[in-house]
């Protein structure tokens, strides 16, 4: 009797056992697949947030290029105004790159050697990134027009702008609010106070400041390894 008994508590142990294991298989299942569930439903979220904003940029080329459109078959039809808006529009490209003559206040900034000390073509650099990061809209060196491809490199006792040789002085000219200039140059440990140390250096504002437009003979600006990306 007691051997019957002991054998149907075991039996009774063994089937609580396969029921929790068979329990635990469950909720473990269900975990996975609510994880499961949660991870694709994020995955689903990012790619409808992704897709929306290239739906977003393709509706802005698309007005782009349907105003461009428009433009040009206005001036196909002989459209007077809407080819003004054209010309305009190239003027301001080339302004910008520096193929057109420009006048405006702004400030000038000679550099001349020094006594012990001659100038060197990181000074330019230094006067003319300062002049940028400041707002200037045009900048020339010794009426070199500054542009993207302009280069200012020593090259033994002279400096290369654009190809051509110079020597001190330097005449920077930059147009763009004067104080603001002038204020950036001249602040407390500012470029002008570390060139004063070795070089010779002038400041003059000015209210009419002719820059002249960069003249290419064909070896600055070279674009026959660049190939437009549609």
């Amino acid at each position: 009797m007691k051997i019957a008994r002991n054998l149907a508590m075991m039996i009774v142990c063994m089937l609580l056992g396969i029921m929790l294991s068979l329990q635990y298989k469950s909720v473990n299942q269900h975990q996975s697949i609510a994880s499961l569930e949660n991870k694709r439903l994020e995955e689903l979220k990012e790619e409808v947030i992704k897709l929306q904003n290239q739906k977003s940029e393709l509706q802005e080329r698309y007005l782009k290029l349907e105003e461009e459109n428009q433009t040009f078959a206005r001036v196909k039809a002989g459209d007077s105004e809407a080819v003004q808006q054209l010309k305009n529009n190239l003027l301001k490209a080339r302004v910008f790159a520096g193929l057109e003559t420009v006048k405006g206040a702004g400030i000038i900034v000679t550099l001349d050697d020094g006594e012990f000390s001659n100038v060197y073509d990181d000074d330019i650099l230094d006067v003319v990134n300062e002049l940028r990061a400041s707002g200037a809209q045009a900048i020339s060196v010794n009426d070199e027009r500054i542009v993207a491809m302009t280069e200012i490199r020593g090259a033994g006792d002279y400096i290369m702008i654009n190809g051509k040789q110079f020597k001190a002085p330097f005449i920077i000219k930059a147009i763009a609010d004067p104080d603001n200039l002038e204020r950036s140059l001249m602040m407390i440990d500012g470029i002008v106070e570390g060139l004063k140390e070795f070089v010779k250096v002038n400041i003059k504002k000015s209210d009419e400041i002719v820059i002249y437009k960069f003249v290419d003979d064909g070896t600055s600006i070279r674009t026959d390894y660049l190939t437009p990306v549609e």
